[in-house]
């Protein structure tokens, strides 16, 4: 029997329940109801053969010569209508429920007998409706009787009605059977379905991730092989994503444990992954992931760059340098990855990006720094040669000029010197070489020798020095010539830079263990452009006026490393907090403990 296999499986059960159930119950009533026939029939086969025996015997005693009459006589006896029927067709005696009209030795009850001694035949009566059974016997051995055959008539109501209760069992079976299988099947459904969900439950949960969840009620013989695999697949899923999780938090953790920022991009040029330092490097790129690296870094140069790798013949590597956020230099390496996303989509390409910023900016300032040793060198060099020259021309110049250019010549002289002793002196102060003689004292000591070396320069432009430190008021562990040196470089730059007839003022405070003090004075100032530079060698806000006092352009940049050194830090502000105009350079030293 094929079943659609668009049915459900409670509806095919119970198609082929009610299928095999009615076949069950149907085959032993249909063989009851056969046997139950075929028992009635022979019991009125039997009997109408008994009547029919009876009547010859009957017909054997009888006296009478007319046939007629004698068969009359056993119907009366018998209480049954008989009828005999001679071999040449003639109807000697008749009966209600016969035809005479027929041909009745066409018969088929009628040949049987002629043929075998006795026949029979089946019909319905017309006036009852009800089955009945026709039986002949020949007559070929009376005397004085013709040959030919008796007929009789048998009803068989009492066959009929069993046979009617057998039918009306099984019809009436059909229904409870359809009753019954369907309740079992129910039944039976449910709990299969219940087991089924419980398994589609764990199958759909370990689908979505929770490779925790288990069939813990496990179900019957059935579906038991199926419960146990499934949960054998999710211990193994569970154990595979452990291991891939575990792997991926290491990557993780290796990628952000690195200074350099990584993007990762798949087949499409697209974003697929950044590590922590990437995310410092380029802020809010975290939120452009599947975007292309243009809509993040605005370089054309990068974004074609990583097409080419990503590219089927495109390069293995390539390198570009970016500028992003103004000062910051990126040193970008781009290399192929196979499969970045999955097998079969193509290769994708991993961007690392070194920041180079200091080795740029240390580059400049080598650069800057060799441009402007040759610059300081070659301005005095030139006039020492000049009046060199000069003084050995022939003839020579007059005896007046002659003390003159040699004066000038050993100012120049001087001036080199001292560009290359301030050379040194930042030299060792940068290697940590210099000679250091820390003690405890008074930092006004090194206040008034600074501005005592500083006296004739200020009293040729009236400046005057005013400072809130009293003796003996707070002392500090340091070197006091470097510290007196620090003093004096700012007061030369007070005094040079500030107005004639001004004021130079030192101020302190104490905070946190430390000294605060402030040199400020009443210049133009320094450009905030400037601020960031004015402690690199060399750099001057005021180039055309260095000269003019014999400036090497290294004294704040040797005041910085000594403050440094000494655990302190220097800064400058132009204007100071409360005024207009004025530069204050502020520097801290710790106290003596």
């Amino acid at each position: 029997m094929l079943i659609s296999d668009n049915l459900s499986l409670k509806t095919k059960l119970f198609v082929v329940v009610l299928f095999l159930a009615v076949v069950c119950v149907s085959l032993p009533l249909a063989l009851a109801y056969r046997q139950l026939n075929s028992d009635v029939v022979h019991e009125a086969e039997s009997g109408a053969k008994e009547e029919l025996a009876l009547a010859r015997r009957l017909l054997d005693k009888s006296d009478d010569s007319n046939i007629a009459v004698m068969v009359s006589s056993v119907s009366s006896l018998i209480g049954r209508e008989i009828v005999f029927i001679g071999n040449d067709g003639e109807l000697y005696s008749g009966a209600s429920w016969l035809d005479s009209g027929g041909d009745l030795l066409n018969r088929p009850e009628v040949i049987a007998a002629v043929k075998d001694g006795t026949g029979f035949s089946h019909g319905t009566d017309p006036v009852t409706g009800n089955k009945v059974l026709y039986a002949a016997m020949a007559v070929i051995d009376l005397p004085d009787i013709p040959k030919g055959t008796l007929l009789i008539e048998e009803q068989i109501p009492k066959a009929g009605k069993s046979l009617e209760t057998v039918r009306s069992v099984y019809l009436w079976s059909i229904p409870v059977i359809i009753l019954l299988c369907y309740v079992s099947i129910r039944i039976l459904v449910l709990q299969l379905s219940e087991s089924v969900r419980s398994m589609v439950r764990t199958a759909e949960a370990v689908g979505q991730g929770n490779f925790k969840r288990r069939i813990r009620n496990l179900p019957g013989k059935e579906f038991l092989p199926l419960a146990e695999s499934i949960n054998w697949m999710a211990e193994r899923i569970d154990e595979h994503v452990a291991i891939i999780t575990g792997q991926k938090d290491k990557l993780q953790a290796v990628l952000n444990g690195m200074w350099d920022g990584v993007m990762v991009l798949d087949s499409e040029c697209r974003i697929n992954k950044v590590n922590r330092s990437m995310k410092e490097i380029v802020h809010g790129i975290e939120d452009s992931i599947n975007r292309n690296p243009l809509e993040v870094i605005s370089s054309p140069d990068f974004q074609d760059t990583c097409r080419q790798v990503i590219s089927d013949d495109g390069p293995v590597s390539a390198s570009i340098q970016l500028a992003l956020d103004g000062d910051r230099v990126y040193e970008v390496n781009i290399v192929k990855s196979a499969n970045s996303i999955g097998p079969g989509q193509g290769p994708g390409a991993i961007a690392v990006f070194h920041d180079i910023s200091e080795i740029k900016r240390l580059e400049k300032v080598r650069q800057d720094f060799v441009a402007n040793v040759s610059h300081e060198l070659r301005t005095p060099l030139t006039s020492v040669k000049g009046y060199a020259e000069t003084l050995l021309s022939d003839p020579p110049p007059p005896q007046t000029l002659q003390k003159s250019f040699l004066e000038t010549i050993k100012k120049n002289a001087d001036h080199m010197c001292k560009i290359v002793d301030d050379l040194l002196s930042l030299s060792r102060l940068e290697a940590g070489r210099a000679q250091t003689d820390f003690r405890v004292f008074d930092p006004v000591v090194c206040i008034e020798q600074a501005w005592e070396a500083c006296s004739s320069l200020a009293e040729a432009r009236g400046t005057v020095l005013e400072s809130d430190l009293e003796d003996h008021e707070n002392f500090i562990e340091a070197d006091p010539d470097q510290l007196m040196q620090v003093f004096r470089n700012l007061f030369e730059n007070a005094i040079k830079y500030g107005p004639e007839e001004s004021l130079v003022e030192v101020v302190h405070r104490v905070d946190s263990g430390m000294l605060r003090i402030e040199v400020r004075d009443s210049g133009p100032g320094i450009p905030g452009s400037d601020q960031k530079r004015i402690f690199e060698r060399f750099y001057s806000v005021q180039k055309h006026r260095r000269n003019e006092f014999g400036s090497t352009g290294l004294g704040l940049a040797i005041s910085r490393h000594i403050v440094r050194n000494h655990g302190g830090d220097i800064w400058v502000e132009s204007p100071p907090s409360g005024r207009s105009r004025g530069t204050s350079f502020i520097f801290t030293l710790p106290l003596a403990s």
